[in-house]
C-alpha cells in the first residue's frame, strides 16, 4: 500500500497528552491496496493518540459500512461496520510487530502511517458469516430467485440422493 498524507501522524511535534484526529477512510482508499477484499464503503475513523514520554497509545474507533455480497443470495449490501481497536506503540532499533496490540517503530522515527492498521481494524470487524436478512428478520432484501433456485437444488438434492431415500424410509418407519 502506498503511503498517504492523509493517514499519516506526525507525532514529533505533538506536546505529551492526548490528541484527536479524524480520518475519512472511502472507495479511494481501498483502490489503493493490490490485495484488498473490500471494494467499497465509507468508515469514519477516529483516532486518539495519547503521546506519553517513553510511548505513544493510539485508540482507534470506526463506524460506517463496508459493501459487501450476501452468503446465501448473493446480493449486494452495506455492512453496517463498528469497531473499537488500541495500539501500543515502542520505540526500538528497528521496526517490529511482536504482539498484534504492540508496534514497535525505530528511535528517531517522527510520524506514523496507520493506514495498515485501520485497514486490518476494518478486516477483523467484518463479520465471517455475512446473511443481512437474518441480522434484523428481513428476508425481503434477499435476491428472491436466488433463494428459489437454492431451496430447489436442496430439495432435489434431498429426492435423487439414495442416501436421502434410504434415511427418509427409516424416519418413517420409526413414525409408525
Amino acid at each position: 500500500m502506498g503511503r498517504s498524507s492523509a493517514f499519516t501522524i506526525q507525532f514529533s511535534g505533538l506536546k505529551l497528552g492526548k490528541h484527536k484526529f479524524e480520518l475519512h477512510v472511502d472507495d479511494t482508499f481501498f483502490e489503493k491496496l493490490e490485495y484488498s477484499q473490500v471494494r467499497t464503503g465509507e468508515i469514519e475513523v477516529e483516532l486518539e493518540l495519547d503521546k506519553r514520554s517513553t510511548m505513544l497509545v493510539l485508540d482507534f474507533k470506526l463506524t460506517g459500512w463496508v459493501g459487501e455480497e450476501c452468503d446465501r443470495c448473493m446480493i449486494d449490501y452495506k455492512q453496517k461496520l463498528n469497531g473499537e481497536h488500541r495500539i501500543y506503540v515502542n520505540f526500538g532499533e528497528e521496526y517490529d510487530e511482536p504482539d498484534e496490540s504492540l508496534l514497535v517503530i525505530p528511535r528517531d522515527s517522527y510520524e506514523l502511517d496507520v493506514s495498515q492498521l485501520i485497514y486490518e481494524f476494518i478486516g477483523v470487524s467484518i463479520p465471517l458469516r455475512k446473511v443481512p436478512c437474518e441480522e434484523n428478520d428481513d428476508r425481503s432484501i434477499c435476491d428472491k430467485k436466488a433463494l428459489e433456485v437454492l431451496a430447489a437444488s436442496t430439495a432435489d438434492e434431498n429426492n435423487n440422493n439414495p442416501l436421502w431415500v434410504k434415511l427418509n424410509e427409516i424416519k418413517d418407519q420409526l413414525k409408525e
